[in-house]
């Protein structure tokens, strides 16, 4: 027997056992999850082509194997659930004194089913050139709407323990955009409030508008370039820990009035406003109740040529 028609007989075998087992419900087979994984046909008809001219035992078996890690790697990665997702490719046309330019945007829905047992979620966001909005609750776990033409988002769920982790986040395409265009993307997401998070945002050049007081936060990091990060907080269930980190941004928290605060501050060269707090012998700036209440929130920035501005509503 050719090994040339082994392998693809064993690539027709397994196409039809995926769509079986998929069709009776034994498992469930995301075929949009798959379609980037289209050079591995390359992989697999390059290797035929290889060692199809020698009719070495040795070079089959390994046209054969090769085909089998490329199978076991689409049957794995198609049985992930990415969340739930949708895309309409739409055309804009843009037109400006300097230049006119025709651009394709995307415009993508994503979400991710909440089920009563999830009691804490962790969020990872990433994604450059981006205009972030945070608002409003959502009976999912997570609702992201995208408009954007730099790079394409995707989310992944993992679970990790007893927290369910989601990462969101964009993978640019190298075509020479101008990523210094933050109003490319746009990313409006909503939150379930029903579990406690922790949220991780890492952006480059962009905005972030986050009302986060309908959520429980035990945890929030930004980290960004040429960046501006507006953030309200809420009561949280206990302690609320923000970490940001910025190289040259504009940063604004605001914070209950009736939780304790305490803000570190890391930079020499940063501009500071802190309204309704008193500096520390070491450095740190505390609310009056800060050792009273039983709710705190402590604030870490670090920064380069940074404007940090926090204030108490």
């Amino acid at each position: 027997m050719k090994t040339e028609n082994f392998v693809w007989g064993l690539v027709l075998v397994f196409i039809g056992l995926i769509l079986l087992l998929d069709n009776f419900g034994v498992i469930d087979f995301y075929w949009r999850s798959v379609w980037r994984l289209w050079p591995l046909i390359l992989v697999v008809s390059g290797a035929n082509i290889i060692f199809s001219g020698s009719n070495s035992k040795v070079t089959g078996a390994i046209s054969i194997l090769v085909t089998i890690a490329a199978l076991a790697f689409i049957a794995y990665y198609g049985t992930q659930y990415r969340g739930n997702e949708k895309r309409v490719w739409t055309w804009k046309y843009d037109s400006d004194a300097e230049s006119e330019k025709s651009k394709w945007t995307e415009a993508a829905s994503f979400s991710e089913p909440y089920r009563n047992t999830i009691r804490r979620a962790e969020l990872n966001i990433a994604g450059g050139a981006t205009i972030y909005s945070l608002k409003d609750t959502t009976g999912n776990l997570f609702d992201a709407d995208v408009n954007n033409r730099l790079g394409q988002y995707s989310l992944q769920k993992v679970s990790r323990d007893s927290v369910e982790v989601l990462n969101f986040k964009m993978r640019h395409n190298d075509r020479g955009w101008n990523f210094d265009d933050k109003d490319a993307n746009n990313v409006t997401m909503k939150l379930n409030a029903g579990p406690i998070w922790d949220i991780k945002l890492e952006t480059g050049a962009g905005e972030t508008d986050f009302d986060l007081t309908p959520f429980k936060i035990n945890k929030l990091q930004v980290k960004g370039g040429a960046a501006s990060f507006k953030l309200k907080l809420g009561e949280p269930a206990d302690v609320t820990d923000v970490v940001a980190e910025t190289g040259v941004a504009e940063i604004k928290i605001a914070v209950p009035s009736a939780v304790g605060c305490k803000i570190n501050v890391q930079s020499g060269l940063s501009s500071k406003d802190f309204k309704g707090f008193t500096q520390q012998s070491d450095g740190s700036y505390i609310t009056s109740n800060y050792a009273s209440s039983s709710k705190k929130i402590n604030i870490n920035l670090r920064g380069g040529l940074s404007d940090f501005e926090v204030d108490r509503y």
